[in-house]
């Protein structure tokens, strides 16, 4: 969705399950610089700018299952 990359879901997809950009970076096996990257190109793709809203973006599209309280 929204001309995002695979590399690109799939980094959204670990934000959204509340990663932080370290745990994203050793889980993909790239820096943390790299993460970031990804993820400011993650939220000007999807016209956000916080974690939070992309979380939501991911879950509206089906990126995601919601997790119940």
């Amino acid at each position: 969705p929204n001309g995002l990359t695979d590399r690109e879901v799939e980094v959204l997809r670990l934000a959204a399950q509340g990663l932080t950009t370290k745990q994203i970076a050793d889980q993909l096996v790239i820096s943390p610089k790299t993460a970031d990257s990804h993820i400011q190109h993650i939220y000007t793709k999807i016209g956000v700018s916080t974690r939070g809203a992309a979380a939501l973006f991911a879950m509206q599209h089906d990126l995601v299952e919601a997790v119940s309280p």
